[in-house]
């Protein structure tokens, strides 16, 4: 299961990173990939601590396509935590750069195993939190 995770979080980031530098194009077929993964009950806490649903999120991040060019996006020290039935959360970094700054967050995830999804998983939460932020 930490081998899914891994593989899930790291293309995931990947698909971000293409969407906001506008590298597929802007179709729901190409954004299919977000709404596969992401559970019915999906919400993140996002660093500055607003809680967004899944519905919202994806509308969000549909309409960000192309949004910022130049960004890159990686992540590090990727860490299982747990992994009890069908449950699995997963710590990681999450890093993004642009021309103008580098941030980086904690990310606490939670994962439930799903058969149909890319690496048999979906996102059922997500918390992220600011380092190096002063």
């Amino acid at each position: 299961m930490e081998l899914a995770c891994r593989k899930e979080i790291i293309e995931l980031h990947q698909f971000f990173e293409d969407w906001f530098n506008g590298r597929p194009t802007q179709t729901d077929e190409s954004f299919s990939r977000m709404d596969e993964v992401m559970g019915d009950e999906f919400v993140i806490v996002m660093p500055r601590g607003v809680k967004v649903d899944r519905g919202p999120l994806l509308k969000g991040l549909f309409d960000a396509h192309g949004a910022q060019p130049g960004i890159r996006i990686w992540i590090e020290n990727i860490r299982l935590h747990a992994d009890n039935g069908p449950l699995v959360i997963v710590e990681y970094e999450e890093w993004q750069q642009t021309d103008e700054e580098t941030d980086s967050r904690y990310s606490t995830a939670v994962f439930r195993k799903k058969e149909d999804t890319p690496n048999g998983i979906e996102w059922v939460h997500v918390h992220e939190t600011w380092f190096n932020q002063e």
